[in-house]
C-alpha cells in the first residue's frame, strides 16, 4: 500500500501511497502510533502519484482504521503531494471533515508534484508558522 521514503526520520514519516488496503492501513497506522509514542507528534509527507478512480476508491478501506486507531496518534503538519484530481479530491474531502474526524492533522497543505521539495521542507521544518512560512532560527 505504501513505500517508506528516505526522508523518514525522527518525527517525520514520508511515504508514497498506492492503493489502500486494510493490512496497509494497519501497518501505516502502527508506524504513526510508534512515532507518536516516541516523539509526541508526527509530521507526515505523503506522495500520491498516478492515482486513478480505483486508487481513490481503495482508500475507503481507511475509514474503519481511522475510527479505531486515529485517536492513538497525533499528526502535526501533513503535506499531500499529488498529480491527479483523485488525490486532490481525497485531500479536500479529508480537510472538510477534519473538524469532526479522529485523524485530523493540526495543519494540512496540498502541493503539486513539481512542488515536492517545498512540501518536504515544510513538513520537516523545526518550526512553521500558521501561514506555512518556515521560521529559521539564527545562530
Amino acid at each position: 500500500m505504501f513505500e517508506i521514503l528516505e526522508a523518514t526520520r525522527n518525527d517525520v514519516v514520508a511515504v508514497r501511497m498506492g492503493n489502500g488496503t486494510p493490512a496497509g492501513y494497519r501497518e501505516f497506522y502502527d508506524l504513526l502510533v510508534e512515532k507518536t509514542d516516541e516523539y509526541g507528534t508526527v509530521h507526515v509527507y505523503e506522495e500520491t502519484v498516478g492515482w486513478t478512480l480505483a486508487t481513490y476508491l481503495s482508500h475507503l478501506h481507511g475509514v474503519v482504521p481511522d475510527l479505531r486507531t486515529g485517536p492513538s496518534f497525533d499528526i502535526g503538519r501533513y503535506a499531500a503531494v499529488g498529480d491527479s484530481r483523485w488525490a486532490t479530491l481525497l485531500y479536500h474531502q479529508w480537510r472538510a471533515i477534519a473538524p469532526v474526524w479522529p485523524v485530523a492533522p493540526s495543519e494540512m497543505r496540498y502541493y503539486e508534484l513539481q512542488e515536492r521539495r517545498r512540501a518536504l521542507d515544510w513538513v520537516t521544518a523545526d518550526n512553521a508558522d500558521p501561514d506555512g512560512q518556515i521560521n529559521h532560527t539564527s545562530n
